[in-house]
């Protein structure tokens, strides 16, 4: 990673340090949603090690809900694939270990977060599976951050669903606020609990012992698409995925209502476009997360 994303995830760590609200509910979070044990040992397993695969197959084969959900996603339209997978090694074999821990992790977020009063749960995620889907497909066109721009997407709104399930107050006071006095939402969250949805996001991420990559997408998903210090970086990604989906009206259901973004340029030529183009365009892709989305929750 590159040294500016480490001092900025240093910086990250100092936001939490030096807010004691912050730190508690980082706390009360871990305390009343920790990350499943498989969930641990998943982001444990590094990709190429020797015997990886079956490790992982065994760690999802020791829960029997993330199992069943597992095998329904194998053989939903999400993946599509011919032939029908029956155990969870034939998963990680015939679908790829990246593709296995991806799901598994954004299975096991979705259940540790489900949602809460003021956000729609099922709204939530969908807009974060798209933008998941979204940032493998900018991944796919660059050859770049494979294996992290799926569960970067998915798990980069953790700190909003955090909220609602546990400052909802808070919340809706911040979007009240910044309808009123037309700013934006991190400005209105900081003047409301002195933090921002993507702040605790981070947090948690770290706290979870997320890849620093994953970590810095979580914490920073909300700058400025022309601001960002690496555009080639994991966090671009799942900033341009979001931007992308936001201007074909794919949000979380809780964002101020503003001018919908113009698309980028970028989805419309080059590798960019034939990548979504081989994900079947934008209707391809919410398919897809209509697939993930049945197999996955319940």
């Amino acid at each position: 990673m590159l040294r500016g994303a480490r001092d900025q995830l240093r910086a990250d760590r100092a936001i939490v340090d030096g807010n004691a609200e912050l730190g508690m509910l980082i706390a009360e979070v871990a305390e009343l949603r920790p990350l499943p044990a498989v969930a641990v040992r998943a982001l444990e397993i590094a990709e190429g090690e020797q015997f990886s695969a079956h490790e992982l197959a065994q760690a999802i084969s020791a829960d029997q809900a993330l199992t069943a959900k597992l095998l329904r996603l194998s053989n939903s339209a999400y993946y599509g694939f011919p032939r029908r997978i029956t155990t969870v090694r034939d998963a990680v074999v015939l679908l790829g270990f990246r593709a296995v821990r991806s799901a598994t992790l954004a299975s096991c977020v979705i259940d540790t977060l489900p949602g809460g009063t003021v956000l729609d749960p099922a709204t939530a995620w969908r807009y974060s599976v798209t933008v998941g889907l979204l940032a493998e497909v900018l991944a796919r066109a660059t050859q770049m951050h494979q294996d992290e721009a799926f569960t970067a997407g998915v798990l980069h709104n953790i700190g909003r669903l955090a909220l609602d399930q546990h400052r909802p107050r808070e919340l809706m006071a911040s979007r009240n606020l910044a309808r009123q006095q037309g700013v934006t939402l991190p400005e209105a969250q900081r003047l409301v609990l002195g933090y921002t949805d993507a702040d605790l996001g981070g947090a948690l991420a770290l706290h979870w012992n997320f890849p620093e990559a994953l970590a810095d997408a979580v914490a920073h998903h909300h700058l400025d698409v022309n601001a960002l210090p690496n555009p080639q970086s994991v966090t671009a990604f799942v900033v341009r995925a979001r931007l992308f989906a936001r201007s074909n009206g794919i949000n979380d259901g809780f964002d101020v209502p503003e001018q919908p973004p113009k698309p980028e340029t970028e989805w419309s030529s080059g590798r960019v476009n034939t990548a979504l183009n081989q994900s079947g365009g934008i209707d391809g892709i919410l398919e897809r997360v209509s697939a993930f989305m049945q197999s996955t929750r319940g």
